[in-house]
């Protein structure tokens, strides 16, 4: 999540004024451990503004130059920004402006939503290699899309920020459904907000931040006795209420109940054995009774038809519990033993070379005998801050579609071919080239040949799989996950 405290003419065209603004939204940021940046505006006047029009009455010239700074001064505020633990963002009007964005080591660029249509600027802030963040109010998505195809044919990172360029915006008028468009349209890039309520009202942040958004973008100031902040702008009280309440909805979203497997568990019945049942033979329903507390390892009635049918790899004497690992089926074993044996030529095929000890994470989302048509082999490689795994697909495998609460990845080709699908848009993986999967987008991948993938990503939490089709979760984990080597 990445913090805009946006100081725009807030700072009154005074330098020390500027500094208090960052000091009081630092200690903000330093409190709430928050990635967050300062951002200002770079207009160069004396050509910005029409020689007919420079001192006249118009609102916006009047304030443009009750607020001027010149670029030493910005310099210097730039410097504060970046003192005080800050990312610097500045929003260039004019493509005179973009010469200051690399003299003063401007971190971001900001593009406003007036300017979404300025093709003069765009074009020339498409060939600078910096993160680029674009405001997105009133733009059609015609207009969008000419943006998106610049920008991507430049390679350029950016972003699109759902906006509404009413100051203040009421309520009513936020049309929070276009984030969702926005995200559908543009999977495979971040999507934030930048939001011109009244402080004074119930910020949209925090439903925004629940719909995906990632960015969040507020106008601040600091009021004194002599300076008053407009109807849209926060104080760093109201922006610290915000930041909280956007905290909250962040730990609504992903945080998992670490209580109620076990609450739920102690109330299932165990599987036991009704009299000694020797080692091979086949598990009927006659050689079992169920009854509480379920017992460490044991199987539960959930894990009924993993037991029943099954043979056993040892004796299990009378009244005691029955566990899923003393179950195995003939047919699974020839299964498993396939699987590995197809997934080690591949790898022999792709030139990677893996231990004889590492682990094979079996992935078989509709049950091991559909395996071939849904799932995937896994190779766990490391999970730490960070991840890395190896992916394979067989020929006409499919992974199906689901998103991550938690984890943001990245997609690599090492191997094959492969098209993933993020929200419904195809992208074919090129080799040498990373997709990026941010968090909360549902995509789906599958392979024509068979494809070995690498997976870069955030911690790798167990259960923080979402899958789009129900009759997945029909399926216990053990019927799902198999591990071999």
């Amino acid at each position: 999540m990445l913090y805009i405290f946006e100081m725009a003419n807030n700072h009154q065209g005074s330098i020390d004024h500027a500094f208090r603004i960052t000091e009081e939204f630092s200690k903000i940021s330093k409190k709430h451990s928050l990635n967050a940046g300062v951002k200002l505006q770079f207009r160069q006047l004396d050509t910005f503004i029409h020689s007919d029009f420079k001192n006249s009455d118009l609102k916006y010239v009047k304030r443009f130059n009750s607020t001027r700074l010149s670029k030493e001064q910005f310099s210097k505020i730039v410097k504060k920004i970046k003192d005080s633990g800050l990312v610097a963002i500045a929003t260039p009007f004019d493509n005179e402006s973009l010469e200051w964005i690399n003299d003063l080591d401007v971190d971001i660029i900001k593009i406003a939503s007036c300017s979404i249509d300025d093709w003069p600027l765009l074009r020339s802030v498409c060939k600078i290699n910096k993160r680029v963040i674009i405001s997105t109010a009133g733009a059609s998505f015609e207009t969008l899309d000419r943006v998106y195809n610049l920008f991507k044919k430049n390679m350029r990172d950016f972003s699109f920020m759902h906006c509404v360029g009413e100051y203040p915006t009421p309520i009513e008028a936020s049309n929070l459904n276009r984030i969702t468009l926005l995200r559908e349209r543009y999977a495979d890039i971040e999507i934030g907000i930048s939001t011109h309520e009244s402080p004074d009202q119930k910020s949209i942040v925090p439903y925004a931040v629940s719909m995906g958004c990632k960015i969040i973008e507020k106008h601040v100031g600091v009021e004194t006795d002599t300076i008053s902040l407009n109807a849209y702008s926060c104080n760093p009280a109201q922006m610290a209420s915000l930041v909280s309440d956007v905290k909250q909805i962040q730990s609504a979203m992903t945080g998992l109940s670490e209580r109620q497997s076990e609450a739920l568990g102690n109330l299932k019945r165990g599987i036991y054995a009704k009299s000694d049942i020797p080692k091979g033979k086949k598990i009927t329903a006659k050689d079992l009774y169920y009854a509480m507390p379920i017992q460490p390892g044991q199987a539960s009635v959930a894990n009924i038809d993993q037991v029943l049918d099954q043979r056993l790899d040892r004796d299990i004497l009378k009244s005691r519990p029955v566990s899923l690992d003393a179950c195995i089926s003939e047919k699974s074993l020839d299964t498993m033993n396939d699987i590995k044996e197809r997934s080690v030529s591949l790898l022999n095929r792709a030139g990677i070379y893996i231990r004889d000890d590492e682990e094979l994470e079996i992935s078989a989302h509709m049950g091991l005998d559909k395996f071939y048509e849904t799932g995937a082999l896994i190779i766990n490689k490391i999970n730490r801050e960070y991840c890395k795994k190896l992916i394979l697909m067989q020929p006409g495998q499919n992974h199906p579609s689901h998103h991550h609460i938690k984890k943001e990845e990245a997609f690599e080709l090492l191997y094959g071919d492969c098209c993933l699908v993020l929200n419904e848009k195809k992208v074919n993986l090129e080799h040498g080239r990373p997709v990026i999967i941010p968090r909360g987008v549902n995509h789906s991948f599958s392979s024509i040949q068979g494809c070995v993938i690498e997976e870069v990503s955030t911690t790798h939490h167990q259960g923080d799989s979402v899958y789009d089709d129900p009759d997945i979760f029909k399926l216990s984990t053990s019927e799902r996950k198999f591990y071999i080597r």
